[in-house]
């Protein structure tokens, strides 16, 4: 039964998030639901693209903005963020009181949000747990995000399993596979003359999407790492490279005016902040292949048949398809790993690949439980033993 009454918070902090959330938003309508939507981070932030933009708007979705400083990412000013972060949140909160609060991956700014809701009492919803990142901080995040939810939609079997083993009822665990994956299948993308012109690259330019962002695990290697990328892709000089920006990691502004330079000095290199979820999924179509350590070239991408080079070991733990290649962060290992996906067998395999992530109806199954799961109880959830036997030695 669909509780017309149900207000329900929604919340993203980058232009990616909301690309996935956007089709959720959409069925909660259809449900009858006002879905309220608690825009921050780099959706507010110009240095970041300023992508609240981007975010179509609508009369049946009552939106809330919470600006918050990420102007130093080192890890002490992202701490400050955070601080700031969880009191504007939970004034958002306070004001919408809201029946439950919805969150998706890993993002410090997500944690916020949880922590904001799980102290004001509300349930919370998590979408994208389970998943591992080893590479990233983002790892502890989106764990401890999973055990304040109380229902939780994991994006394969296997994340299902883990969420489970962190203590969390089966019943309220549901595989419905990645949003990104339904999302590329359900988009119509922009025809190849459009994307090239939107780029600002030749008709006939053959070109390469990546996006490296800071691997928060390790220590001082942002600045290296994107130059051993660029150095490599040097030896491919008649491709283009399409650059989108690194994300407000510690790190990632260090990153992002490398790149910057190195557009404003090279004609073959581009840099976009932002190129919003059309712009992407439709450059990326037509690319030869995608590289960098972004989670949508192990979700997404796949998808479109193209392939994918995953770069060091930001996302170290996932789940991926054959036809995403890895390969290490020096010189040598990041230009053989060009070499490969740029090869015909490559490019054919990347088309006749599944992807794991791939479930029918994702956003309308998400939808319906969010509108129809009874919440009275749900904040009394107890952990739920697993029955398994370890090693001690593992």
């Amino acid at each position: 039964m669909i509780v017309k009454q149900r207000r329900i918070l929604v919340f993203t902090g980058t232009r990616a998030e909301y690309g996935l959330l956007r089709p959720v938003l959409n069925e909660l309508i259809k449900f009858q639901i006002e879905p309220h939507l608690l825009i921050s981070g780099t959706h507010l932030d110009q240095a970041y693209g300023a992508t609240v933009s981007e975010l179509s708007q609508s009369d049946s979705i009552q939106y809330h903005y919470a600006p918050i400083d990420l102007s130093d990412n080192t890890p002490l000013g992202v701490c400050h963020s955070m601080g700031e972060a969880i009191i504007k949140y939970a004034d958002i909160i306070q004001k919408v009181s809201p029946n439950l609060v919805v969150v998706l991956g890993d993002r410090y700014e997500t944690l916020c949000m949880a922590t904001a809701s799980v102290t004001s009492g509300v349930p919370l919803a998590h979408l994208h747990g389970g998943e591992t990142t080893l590479g990233a901080i983002d790892e502890a995040y989106r764990h401890a995000i999973t055990k304040m939810a109380q229902l939780h939609f994991t994006s394969c079997e296997e994340h299902r399993k883990r969420v489970i083993q962190m203590g969390e009822n089966p019943k309220n665990v549901w595989n419905v596979g990645a949003l990104g994956v339904e999302n590329i299948q359900k988009s119509s993308l922009m025809p190849p003359d459009n994307i090239r012109k939107e780029l600002n690259i030749p008709k006939d330019a053959q070109y390469i999407i990546a996006t490296y962002h800071p691997v928060t695990k390790e220590k001082c290697t942002e600045e290296s790492q994107i130059n051993h990328i660029l150095s490599a892709l040097e030896k491919f000089p008649n491709i283009y490279v399409i650059f989108t920006g690194a994300n407000a990691d510690a790190g990632g502004n260090k990153i992002n005016s490398i790149l910057q330079k190195r557009a404003a000095t090279h004609t073959r290199f581009k840099f976009f902040m932002s190129l919003g979820v059309y712009r992407y999924h439709s450059a990326s179509r037509y690319a030869l292949g995608v590289l960098g350590n972004s989670s949508s070239g192990i979700i997404e991408i796949p998808s479109l048949g193209i392939p994918v080079l995953d770069i060091g070991e930001r996302q170290k733990g996932r789940y991926r398809s054959s036809a995403v290649i890895h390969c290490g962060t020096d010189i040598e290992s990041i230009t053989r790993g060009i070499h490969t996906i740029l090869q015909p067998e490559t490019a054919k395999l990347a088309k006749i690949t599944s992807n794991p992530y791939d479930k029918k109806g994702s956003a309308q199954n998400i939808a319906h439980t969010l509108a129809t799961y009874p919440l009275d109880k749900i904040l009394k959830s107890q952990f739920y033993d697993w029955n398994f036997t370890f090693s001690e030695t593992d």
